[in-house]
């Protein structure tokens, strides 16, 4: 539209820079990124600042505002923080990918294309005289843009394997398998693992969503075409992957928001009285993941009566959304009635008395 207008003299009075100026705005704008995640539900950004500060645990300083609904541009203080956001990925909040890209501090933000999201992949079964990087990268390519590859990572069972660093498109269906066919030999097929996902469909194997979100969510069983097969097991996973050297801070440690629903407050930084419990069997051992990729995390606390009665379990999900409680038996009459998410707290809270 303003090609079409008839500029005043005043109006083409520019203000000049400096070169010397220019070159310090530039430095100014030094490990930014514009960061997305790959959702179309609306959230709020407080409760995804909280999740992403735990999750990222930058040693300096960083800043990260809001340009739209769901476009962020994020500012960190050190390399060491900036290969964190960029290397250590996938990042994940409430079960979807953050999508991360580098932001010269010029173009508009909205016109970086973020559809890809980093991972680690596992090809399995590659014989060692095809484990040359340039083969590797051509089958790699299959899975999405190759950023690295490994040609012999190490499992925990001292199974060798190739590990591939990429850029997985999220319009695109995940990779099952790979294949290789030299000339003159029968063709080969390697499954592709993946070091930890967001949510996935298991019918289209698209991120984002869950099978029953595809389409109006009836599937037959031959369908489910995908599914936590496709997970390599986490303690063959890269060190770096998000999820196995940073865990939550437990959910008592943060309040609601008003009357104690849904809304995710801030960090509650008032003392809570110890509650000394017998020790869960098989306490400290890295939690094994879900079916769809994500870790669940424990209180590490087990209900005294759990023999007679059904346990009175938290699961904390990964993003920190949900606390379930089950909890058997009559009610009380003398007891108010609650509903929702306020009977949800109030049981989590009586939980706690019985283990003190």
């Amino acid at each position: 539209m303003l090609k079409k207008l008839v500029l005043k003299d005043e109006e083409l009075d520019d203000v000049v820079l400096p070169k010397e100026e220019v070159v310090n705005l530039r430095e100014s704008a030094r490990w930014m990124v514009v960061v997305r995640v790959h959702t179309a539900r609306h959230f709020g950004n407080q409760p995804f600042f909280q999740k992403m500060d735990v999750a990222w645990g930058f040693a300096k300083t960083w800043t990260i505002r809001p340009v739209e609904d769901n476009l962020f541009i994020l500012q960190v203080s050190c390399l060491g923080d900036w290969n964190r956001v960029m290397n250590d990925g996938p990042w994940i909040f409430r079960q979807m990918g953050v999508m991360v890209e580098p932001y010269d501090g010029v173009a508009d933000p909205a016109s970086v294309v973020l559809n890809r999201l980093h991972a680690w992949v596992q090809v399995r079964g590659i014989p060692p005289l095809f484990r040359k990087d340039d083969i590797v990268r051509d089958m790699a390519a299959r899975i999405g843009e190759v950023l690295g590859a490994e040609m012999y990572a190490l499992g925990a069972s001292g199974t060798s394997f190739v590990r591939v660093r990429v850029k997985l498109d999220v319009n695109k269906a995940l990779t099952r398998v790979v294949g290789l066919h030299p000339e003159g030999s029968e063709r080969m097929m390697f499954q592709v693992l993946y070091e930890k996902l967001p949510k996935f469909c298991d019918v289209c194997g698209l991120l984002g969503h869950g099978v029953e979100e595809c389409e109006d969510g009836v599937h037959e069983q031959s369908a489910l075409q995908y599914g936590a097969w496709m997970i390599a097991p986490i303690e063959d996973w890269h060190p770096s992957s998000s999820g196995v050297r940073m865990r939550e801070p437990p959910r008592e440690n943060f309040r609601g928001g008003r009357g104690g629903g849904r809304g995710h407050g801030v960090a509650d930084s008032r003392k809570r009285p110890p509650v000394t419990t017998p020790p869960r069997p098989g306490a400290g051992e890295e939690d094994p993941p879900r079916s769809d990729g994500r870790l669940m995390l424990h209180d590490g606390k087990e209900e005294p009566n759990a023999k007679k009665n059904l346990a009175i379990v938290l699961a904390a999900e990964v993003d920190g959304t949900k606390a379930g409680v089950a909890s058997p038996g009559k009610p009380d009459p003398k007891r108010p009635r609650m509903s929702g998410n306020n009977a949800t707290e109030a049981g989590s809270v009586e939980g706690r008395r019985q283990e003190q």
